[in-house]
């Protein structure tokens, strides 16, 4: 009997949806991927993995294309949420050493931008990149693209040269937003993206991303936005709270299924 009333709500909610329609919009969708130009990517470790989200994008696209209502199988949503975490630098290197950086130019670069605006800010106090950690680049429904990515450095001229670690009692731990900026008018050499956050996270609570999870959201939303945590990231980059980033708060994550 639940069987029966769940398979009558599953063709109840799905009804509603012009399969007819939405077929037409993935297959669009991965026409459009599939169009997209591999070549303009700026190194070929870029492409490379352009050319793997893009095959798995395009994949998924196809196949949701083919399904009908009868296909759909409603399961029941097993809810959790990610841990206050406080980590230190070297306790944050330490979960990651195991772990092969996939896209090792672009952690390094998000990483070496964000520092640059950090010190760009200070007349003092300035830090020297340690270790790239992780990152993540993603797109939003709108279309805007940010980039998180954590990384650890040492106050400048802060280690010697018998410590190849930079004076671990020193060493931050870091996150930051950045922002793709397409602007036509710029030359070619311009750099597309833009810093917009960048905070040690070591000294307050942090948070992994909710990409793997669904979360259990218990505050009042605005629409499928939670302003709380990140859900385009992976756990194993941390955030802090919701309110110092902007990107990547749509719950459904939907739109960062071929995040990178």
């Amino acid at each position: 009997m639940e069987a029966t009333r769940v398979a009558m709500q599953a063709v109840e909610v799905l009804g509603i949806v012009d399969f007819e329609e939405r077929n037409r919009w993935f297959l669009q969708r991965a026409d459009e991927l599939e169009a997209m130009d591999a070549n303009d990517c700026d190194s070929e470790e870029a492409k490379t993995t352009f050319l793997i989200a893009r095959a798995k994008e395009v994949a998924f696209c196809r196949k949701i294309a083919r399904t009908r209502p009868e296909d759909v199988v409603l399961r029941p949503i097993q809810l959790s949420d990610t841990q206050e975490e406080h980590l230190t630098a070297g306790e944050m290197e330490a979960q990651l050493a195991p772990r092969k950086v996939s896209h090792t130019a672009q952690v390094q670069h998000f990483a070496q931008l964000a520092l640059a605006h950090y010190n760009g800010r200070k007349t003092t106090n300035k830090f020297e990149l340690s270790k790239a950690l992780t990152s993540n680049c993603f797109s939003e429904a709108c279309g805007t693209t940010y980039a998180h990515v954590n990384f650890t450095a040492v106050p400048q001229k802060s280690h010697s040269n018998d410590d190849p670690d930079h004076a671990p009692m020193n060493k931050r731990l870091f996150f930051a937003e950045l922002m793709f900026v397409l602007d036509v008018r710029a030359h070619e050499d311009t750099e597309p993206m833009r810093v917009l956050h960048v905070s040690t996270i070591d000294d307050v609570p942090c948070y992994g991303g909710c990409h793997e999870i669904s979360r259990k959201i218990n505050h009042t939303m605005r629409g499928v936005m939670d302003y709380e945590r990140c859900h385009a990231c992976h756990g194993i980059l941390k955030h802090p709270k919701g309110d110092m980033f902007i990107g990547g708060h749509n719950s459904t994550r939907m739109p960062y299924y071929s995040a990178i």
